[in-house]
């Protein structure tokens, strides 16, 4: 990470500070973006930002400040009318941007006449954006999002602008119509291609049939981007059983890439008959878990439910009294009927119970979180939320944000905590990146501001701290300066749970550590996390799913929805658990195969390790050569107060 600044709090005289700063800041320019950040983030292809000229900034401050904005439209009037070519066309969008910012009445018709006027000029998406923002302050979403993405696809797009829409763009459509949402959101993953996929499930979620075939209809769904959305959407309907609609999308596909391997498969989805299944269930509904295995339960009918060919399933349902002996009977029971597969057990010591029992061909999905289990049996998958199967994944998107050195905080009373800790530093290393240090909090305390100083003094940046003192014993010896330096990492990772991260983060910037990447897991999400709301964790990127009790609230998504009235309509008020949800999405996964899609027990087994996986409200799963569902979460940001994908 590139040293921006140098604080000193005690300074003698202004020319000395100025030198320092300048050996600061010689070591690395502020406005430099690695090469190989770019190309992580898919925006190689993008411009440079244009440069503004000194003396139009100069009256853009002055207006700023408070100047009468009449007075400086007619001097940028006058250096219009007197600057050659290059200056005047300059002159002339600084203008209409002032003019948009201070929310000048005849802006919009002003801004309207110069894209018009000028339809390849380099600032013509920058005033697109601006355009963008004066409609946000009308209130204007849908006109907001048409112009961030005619911003986005303009060919003139800087690398600077695209990151600055794509930041706000997600908050926007929170608020914003569908059909312009989706829209925004496709345009979205056609420039940033490396979080494409992110952007095309979210669009997925989004849209529903009609603005699927709306999209096909007028062409604003790009071929490049059309049978990879258009399998997202399909996937997504299969799940929620509606094969009319899948048949439907693969029409719309045929029309217009009729060779494309998607559609085949498609096809197959909406043309397989359906048959009766059995699933079998081993929960812990007595004993010391069973309000767990109750909850899991409850996810599981309603997911039998929500689906149109539900009579065609049968529930077997064991109770494994939260006792190993009791669940290795019960699967014992289950094994000797025409089971098609078995959703549990729930814990880990009754799942480990059953390896030596587990049946050749007989799909088995615990629910358990201990994922090391899986790969002792080619028929147990684990499909958890645990955040220790999204170590990898946030290590590798730390990685790929320009992360080099990095700091891991974690609570010291939680085994759990710790063996995340442990696990993403080992990621992290095995990526590139090294962990300078692993710094373990005391949970009984609240007040971590001495340990945080600590780390704050322990991580100077040696190397520089020892040439400014060379640069002060030059210049004026008998200064005695005390110097605050940059620490030399670049990223926290916080094992931590919302609450702690929200109380966290304010004494982090007490310790004047902030305005770095600060990255978690799913951890964060216990209803904690915008207790401050945000205000500290504007850096802050972590691992969720769409549904999940934070974000969910903040993207549409049907299915989520759905679940959401079930839940309530039976249960009255309140929000479903993340273990309801995961045995919902668990089910629908079950039913999928053995019903919808009519499969026997070993082509189960090879469908279940589809590198295609399957989408779910706790985050689309892809079962890996070990039986791990790991769960492609959407990174998520926090703006304004709310949670937001970060792309």
């Amino acid at each position: 990470m590139p040293v921006s600044t140098c604080l000193f709090r005690t300074v003698g005289l202004a020319m000395l500070l100025a030198l320092l700063l300048a050996g600061c800041q010689s070591k690395k320019p502020v406005t430099e973006v690695p090469q190989k950040d770019m190309q992580a983030q898919g925006l190689e292809r993008l411009l440079s930002a244009p440069e503004i000229n000194t003396e139009i900034q100069t009256l853009m401050a002055r207006a700023q400040a408070g100047a009468d904005i009449e007075v400086i439209i007619a001097q940028f009037d006058r250096l219009i009318a007197s600057s050659p070519p290059l200056l005047r066309d300059e002159a002339s969008f600084r203008k209409v941007q002032l003019m948009l910012d201070m929310q000048h009445p005849d802006a919009v018709h002003v801004a309207g006449t110069l894209i018009t006027g000028y339809p390849d000029y380099a600032l013509i998406p920058n005033a697109h954006f601006w355009l963008a923002k004066w409609w946000l302050i009308q209130d204007e979403a849908g006109r907001a999002l048409v112009e961030m993405r005619r911003a986005l696809l303009n060919a003139q797009l800087s690398r600077e602008l695209a990151d600055e829409i794509l930041a706000l763009g997600p908050v926007v459509i929170h608020n914003g119509p569908e059909w312009e949402s989706v829209q925004w959101l496709l345009a979205a993953a056609q420039v940033d291609t490396a979080g494409r996929d992110s952007w095309l499930r979210i669009a997925s979620r989004k849209a529903t049939l009609v603005t699927i075939e709306r999209l096909h209809a007028d062409g604003t769904l790009e071929l490049v981007l059309m049978p990879e959305f258009d399998l997202h959407v399909g996937r997504a309907y299969l799940m929620r059983g509606d094969t009319a609609a899948v048949g439907r999308i693969a029409q719309l596909l045929e029309a217009a890439l009729p060779d494309s391997p998607e559609l085949e498969q498609l096809q197959t989805w909406a043309l397989s008959e359906i048959q009766a299944a059995t699933i079998g269930v081993l929960l812990p509904l007595t004993g010391p878990y069973a309000q767990h295995g109750r909850d899991a339960l409850r996810g599981i009918r309603i997911a039998l439910a929500s689906l149109e060919f539900n009579h065609d399933v049968t529930l077997r349902i064991e109770d494994t009294a939260s006792d190993a002996a009791t669940a290795v009977a019960a699967y014992k029971r289950l094994a000797d009927e025409s089971i098609n597969m078995i959703i549990g057990p729930l814990l880990a010591d009754t799942t480990e119970a059953l390896l030596p029992h587990l049946e050749s061909e007989l799909p088995v999905i615990s629910l358990s979180g201990d994922t090391n289990l899986a790969s002792q049996s080619e028929v147990l998958f684990i499909h958890t939320l645990s955040p220790l199967a999204q170590v990898y994944m946030m290590a590798n998107h730390a990685r790929q944000q320009g992360a080099e050195r990095m700091v891991v905080i974690s609570g010291d009373g939680d085994s759990d905590m710790v063996a995340e800790s442990e696990q993403f530093a080992a990621a992290f290393e095995s990526l590139g990146g090294e962990v300078l240090q692993s710094l373990y909090l005391d949970s009984n305390t609240l007040d971590h501001r001495p340990e945080l100083r600590a780390l704050r003094y322990d991580t100077d940046d040696e190397e520089l701290l020892a040439e400014l003192d060379e640069d002060q014993a030059v210049l004026m010896p008998e200064m005695d300066l005390e110097i605050n330096m940059p620490v030399n990492f670049d990223a926290l990772y916080l094992v931590l749970n919302g609450k702690q991260v929200s109380l966290l983060a304010g004494q982090l910037a007490y310790a004047d550590i902030s305005g770095m990447p600060v990255y978690g897991s799913r951890r964060w999400q216990d209803g904690h996390l915008l207790d401050d709301r945000g205000r500290y964790l504007t850096t802050a990127r972590f691992a969720a799913s769409n549904a999940a009790s934070d974000a969910g609230d903040n993207i549409d998504d049907p299915a989520g929805n759905q679940l959401l009235f079930a839940y309530r309509e039976t249960w009255g008020s309140g929000k479903p658990s993340e273990l309801l949800m995961l045995a919902y999405d668990t089910m629908q996964i079950a039913t999928v195969l053995t019903s919808r899609l009519a499969l026997k027990r070993g082509d189960i087994l090879l469908q279940l390790q589809d590198s295609k996986g399957f989408p779910a409200l706790t985050g689309h799963v892809r079962f890996d050569a070990s039986g791990v569902g790991q769960k492609q979460l959407d990174i998520f940001s926090i703006k304004k107060g709310k949670i937001i994908p970060a792309g």
